[in-house]
């Protein structure tokens, strides 16, 4: 019988037979970095949000939600983001080791950072670059964040530039997603073709698709030839194909078991997976670390911008927040140079500052280490050194993705692990009220540094007059102002317009009446020329803009880079009557508080020295 079942298969599939495979899913763990706004004030007794050991075999972490969820929930709180200004022109030439961040940074554009650097990535710390990916089961979203800095300027306030404003990036569900049940974002499809030596067989969204058609045309197979002298026709066909030892993205689309087979010819294979994502509140309470015993707020530190509070009681010894590690083996991978202006080529001899991802990591002054938690909110938690409430230590022996051994051994056995291995926990030093701001000691190193930031520091030439876009973005409903009034009342220097206009060389100048398809046009950088009163859908008064297009001799460099082809000097190009809502307002590149590098504190927080590893010291003081 078994040979019988062969034969029809291979003749119905028409298929070689090492196309014939299942084996297990593969996939992998990345993750992204960290934000605030009180958007959770009621306390909540049950954890919401667990890390732990991931259903995904060999995927590491993962996280989980505590309670059930439904489509258009937040799944947790909201997430910081902290650029990465050029990291390959700055660091790559030094670089002899993997930079972790690769694998768990979103491309600025993603975050709404593209006109802020001419090269950046954007460091999601928190739920942004923790979730799995699982094609069969993406059910949730990362939102964009909102920008500012607390009511903090950089003409006054000297904490300015040492936090990110990038913040309140939230993380919603999709779908229904039921308590215990691991959440999943898509990185998209790129993002594993990029890593094809380890995640070749990871299958995508059209595998599941692919895996469904198959399995509608084995149908008519089970109904041709399963009878009352062969009833388990079925089940031994299953069992043919599933035996062929062959991985591939469609063999690990495959239904797991026979029974999801049969279930799979009516909800599909991609849903088969679902049960396989969830675990138990009991195994998460045991096994797994509770990621939302605090949220964000504006801090009670002036300067401090955002801060950490308990949203529940935390009893003394208790986990405040678990903190797994990335490590960068040298902290001159985060170094930042001044350009040679004769080759364009990093001058390594002019040394600005630091990325500001530096001052979210820890560091000790006899290690070329650096430790970064990447959970939130923890990277909201600011520093007291007369009266801390937690302290981080190192995580227990037997938590998922932490190695003790690592700690024996030396920096440049770490340089050899291109994966995380180490992991932390943010612990109560006693007990912790709900609303209760949580505090660390970043060390007396660190707040050596920052009263002589404060003692040194002077507003930046021209910053009362400074203005983030953002703050002009956000009220569509008022006028922008025309060049001509802007003689007499300018934007600050930093304002940039954006039109959609896509100009090519050999495209001759001249006026163009706007319509819906210039929406798909790439930005480009203009000026208002005219505004005029229009009543708008809801019968009250909008306005339209006539806009020219800005040229050579008006743009500066990093601009005319990111725009690509550049309108030559002399040329008019214009569009008229354009809507309020097809005009951006956006920062010059380089222009905000995170790139300021001239007035920006940046120190790493110190690791507690009692329990850094003696082997990790690898710099004489």
């Amino acid at each position: 019988m078994r040979t019988n079942v062969m034969k029809v298969a291979m003749e119905c599939l028409r298929l070689p037979r090492s196309r014939l495979i299942i084996s297990t899913i593969i996939l992998f763990q990345t993750s992204g970095l960290v934000a605030a706004d009180t958007t959770s004030q009621v306390e909540h007794p049950q954890c919401r949000l667990f890390l732990a050991e991931s259903t995904i075999p060999n995927a590491g972490l993962g996280i989980f939600t505590g309670v059930d969820l439904e489509a258009g929930d937040a799944v947790a709180e909201p997430d910081i983001v902290v650029p990465l200004a050029d990291f390959e022109w700055h660091s790559l030439p030094d670089m002899d080791f993997d930079f972790l961040w690769y694998d768990y940074s979103w491309q600025a554009g993603e975050v709404g950072m593209d006109f802020d650097v001419v090269d950046g990535t954007a460091l999601v710390i928190g739920t942004g670059c923790m979730p799995n990916c699982n094609f069969a089961l993406i059910n949730a979203h990362e939102g964009q964040p909102d920008y500012d800095h607390a009511g903090l300027h950089r003409n006054r306030d000297v904490g300015v530039g040492g936090f990110t404003g990038y913040y309140n990036q939230k993380m919603i569900a999709e779908r229904h997603i039921p308590t215990g049940g691991e959440i999943f974002v898509t990185y998209g499809e790129h993002w594993f073709i990029t890593r094809e030596d380890t995640m070749a067989h990871v299958p995508f969204e059209g595998s599941y698709k692919r895996v469904d058609m198959f399995l509608k045309k084995i149908q008519r197979l089970f109904a041709k030839y399963e009878t009352d002298t062969d009833p388990d026709f079925m089940k031994d066909f299953w069992e043919v194909i599933t035996s062929v030892s062959y991985e591939s993205k469609f063999s690990n689309a495959l239904p797991l078991s026979f029974e999801d087979m049969k279930s799979a010819l009516s909800i599909g294979s991609a849903e088969t997976r679902l049960p396989y994502s969830v675990r138990s509140l009991e195994w998460l309470n045991e096994h797994g670390r509770c990621m939302d015993n605090i949220r964000p707020g504006n801090s009670t530190i002036k300067q401090a911008g955002r801060g950490a509070f308990a949203s529940r009681f935390i009893p003394k010894g208790g986990i405040v927040a678990p903190g797994p590690l990335l490590h960068l083996q040298n902290r001159t991978s985060i170094y930042m140079y001044e350009m040679n202006p004769e080759n364009g080529e990093r001058d390594t001899s002019q040394f600005i500052g630091m990325q500001l991802i530096v001052n979210y990591c820890f560091g000790h002054s006899e290690s070329s280490l650096l430790l970064c938690p990447y959970t939130s909110p923890s990277a909201y938690i600011n520093h007291n050194s007369h009266s801390p409430n937690a302290r981080i230590f190192w995580a227990n022996d037997d938590t998922h993705n932490h190695n003790p051994d690592w700690l024996d051994e030396d920096v440049e056995f770490l340089k050899k692990k291109n994966y995380i291995g180490l992991s932390v926990n943010f612990i109560a030093l006693r007990d912790i009220q709900p609303g209760e701001e949580v505090f660390i000691d970043y060390g007396p190193e660190w707040e050596a540094a920052w009263n002589k930031h404060v003692d040194e520091w002077k507003p930046p030439q021209g910053s009362e007059n400074y203005m983030p876009a953002a703050e002009i973005a956000k009220d569509t409903s008022a006028p922008l102002r025309t060049v001509h009034e802007q003689k007499h009342m300018p934007y600050p220097e930093n304002i940039l317009f954006y039109c959609h206009y896509g100009y090519m060389p050999g495209l001759e100048g001249g006026e163009w009446e706007w319509d819906d398809t210039f929406i798909q046009e790439n930005r480009y950088p203009c000026k208002i020329t005219r505004r005029k009163i229009f009543p708008n859908e809801i019968g009250q008064e909008g306005y339209l803009y006539d806009a020219m297009m800005l040229t050579q001799d008006e743009m500066d460099h990093e601009t005319g880079v990111f725009v690509g082809y550049i309108i030559p000097s002399g040329e008019k190009h214009v569009l008229k009557n354009i809507p309020r809502g097809a005009i951006e307002v956006k920062d010059k590149f380089y222009s905000k508080d995170e790139y300021a590098m001239e007035n920006s504190f940046r120190h790493e927080m110190m690791f507690p020295d009692d329990i850094f590893p003696a082997t990790w010291k690898n710099i004489k003081k």
